[in-house]
């Protein structure tokens, strides 16, 4: 075979399909390279999820799956996230790369498949390499990848992308086994994360674009109810898993009310949140962990965001026909955000970068379209537009790459967030938790006043100050730490807890049994307050008050 048939030969194997899997896998795994340096975030769910998890630190084993499934743990129910987690500690220990090394790993696979996906329906390689580059690349997706607690963003963002080529597949050829498949892997993307309940909604915006399996037209509405009809098992999957989070959402106490955040405020902070994220997609300097709520909405925000919302909206529809991506596109962004733009609260962050993994799409989506249309038919059009695609991507790759030096541990990352916004509380507060595990108490008691100044009422901040002056043998003014934590939310388990390990501390067992008690009846699953009951109980036991111990209410 000459030289000539080799050339020849060889480009045959390497397709552009290829070509550009190559390129985004490299890409990606060069821009989360130092990922592996960073340590474990254990002042922000890291040490819920992983590190202090006796359920997950027992490694990948029948007893642990089955449970996995049948535990709320820490409020949520998504066994394969716990599952992964588990699978992690039996291969890597507590050897935080290893976890990252994973995240990644799912990341760059939802990536590929991304671009497989909408290269299979559009066949358009270069925009859909383009689509899948940019959610590979872009830093507000960092949180997802970086933050092991985000496993669940990685791990159900693979199952939504599976769901998505299985569906593809079962469209273009219709059979009870691709579309049983479908279901099942959109029924494990929701055992990794709830958020999936939109997907049933997306299916209908893939069937009119890009599959065309919806035309509006005169038979359109006859068209919509068979593809209802079709999707009738994935929204019932979507019921079912949007009844069962909430449930046990409110019943960990972790839905905020009606009289803490009013209605109008999250309607508010939702359309502002809208506006918000499609500005940080195109500037995503002030990215950072955590955005609390600020209910101090200025006229010109909510005029502005109600406005960008409408326009948006109306130009989707109005260029429905002539321009279907963009009625795509947008209304993926805005479906998908639903569950979590804020409408139902749960938490203290008005918006949050891992809200964007899947949402993003949508947006990258219109890019994708609307730049090569802008200037391919120009002269040296396609040179220009793969110019600026060039430039938008490595602009990603490098803004990436510097977010997750922030992530390098709790100190920095929170450091940084306290550095790119105004009044954050939550960050003072996680500093201060921070600051505490190595001992540095002055400067984390600093911190936690400044979140106190900032938000009075903040839960968090009150009990991790009442802790901090435990340690700095300050027990009377953490019992009026806790007290205030208790007027605040009487079925706060950690503040009952406090009071009594500063009685105990002051020699008052007798005092400290009651409220240890009350802890471990509000919050069966918090360890320490039984431990410290225990403790609590041996030593009144040692001091002959068994006959009082027993008249103790339980």
């Amino acid at each position: 075979m000459t030289e000539v048939d080799n050339r020849n030969e060889s480009r045959k194997l390497l397709q552009p399909v290829d070509v550009i899997i190559i390129i985004i896998t490299l890409i990606t795994a060069l821009s989360y390279a130092d990922v592996r340096k960073n340590a474990f975030i254990e002042v922000y769910d890291d040490n819920a999820y992983v590190t202090k998890n006796n359920h997950v630190l027992g490694g990948l084993t029948l007893s642990g799956i089955r449970r996995a499934f049948v535990v709320f743990n820490d409020g949520n129910w998504f066994p394969l996230t716990w599952i992964s987690h588990m699978a992690d500690v039996s291969i890597y220990g507590l050897n935080p790369a290893g976890h990252h090394l994973t995240s990644v790993i799912i990341h760059i696979l939802n990536s590929v498949m991304l671009f497989l996906v909408f290269t299979s329906m559009t066949g358009a390689h270069w925009r859909s390499g383009f689509v899948a580059a940019l959610f590979a690349l872009h830093p507000l997706h960092v949180e997802s990848v970086a933050w092991i607690a985000e496993r669940k963003d990685v791990l159900s963002g693979f199952f939504w992308i599976l769901t998505m080529y299985n569906y593809v597949r079962y469209v273009k050829r219709p059979g009870v086994l691709r579309y049983v498949l479908t279901l099942v892997t959109f029924a494990c993307g929701l055992m990794s994360k709830p958020m999936l309940v939109t997907v049933p909604f997306v299916l209908l915006l893939m069937d009119y674009w890009p599959l065309g399996r919806l035309t509006i037209g005169e038979n359109h509405w006859r068209a919509l109810r068979k593809l209802l009809v079709e999707k009738i098992p994935f929204f019932t999957l979507s019921a079912a898993s949007s009844a069962l989070t909430y449930y046990v959402q409110k019943s960990w106490g972790a839905v905020v009310s009606s009289d803490i955040l009013p209605l109008k405020s999250r309607i508010i902070n939702a359309l502002i949140s809208y506006a918000k994220y499609v500005i940080m997609m195109f500037n995503p300097t002030k990215s950072a962990v955590i955005y609390p709520i600020d209910e101090r909405f200025q006229l010109w925000q909510i005029a502005g965001a109600a406005a960008f919302f409408i326009i948006a909206t109306a130009v989707a529809l109005v260029y429905i026909k002539r321009l279907p991506y963009l009625f795509t596109g947008w209304f993926w962004y805005v479906g998908t955000l639903v569950p979590v733009i804020g409408i139902v609260q749960v938490g203290t962050a008005a918006m949050a970068d891992r809200y964007t993994y899947i949402p993003f799409i949508g947006l990258f989506i219109i890019l994708s379209m609307v730049i090569p249309n802008s200037v391919v038919n120009k002269p040296v059009g396609r040179e220009v537009t793969a110019v600026i695609a060039c430039a938008i991507l490595l602009a990603c790759a490098f803004y990436t790459y510097k977010q997750i030096q922030y992530w390098r541990n709790s100190i920095t990352l929170f450091e940084h967030a306290l550095s790119v916004t105004e009044e954050n509380y939550v960050a003072h507060n996680n500093l201060g938790a921070a600051l505490v595990e190595i001992g540095r108490y002055n400067e984390a008691y600093m911190h936690y006043t400044k979140a106190l100044q900032l938000n009075y009422i903040y839960i968090a901040a009150r009990v991790n100050m009442g802790s901090l002056l435990i340690k700095l043998n300050r027990t009377d003014e953490a019992i009026e730490s806790f007290n205030i934590a208790m007027r605040i939310n009487p079925s706060h388990a950690s503040a009952y807890e406090g009071i009594g390990v500063a009685l105990s501390l002051q020699q008052k067992t007798m005092e400290a049994i009651p409220y240890l008690k009350m802890a471990v009846a509000l919050n069966p699953n918090l360890v320490s307050a039984r431990v410290n009951l225990e403790r609590a109980l041996t030593r009144a036991m040692s001091e002959n008050n068994s006959s009082t111990i027993m008249m103790l209410p339980r």
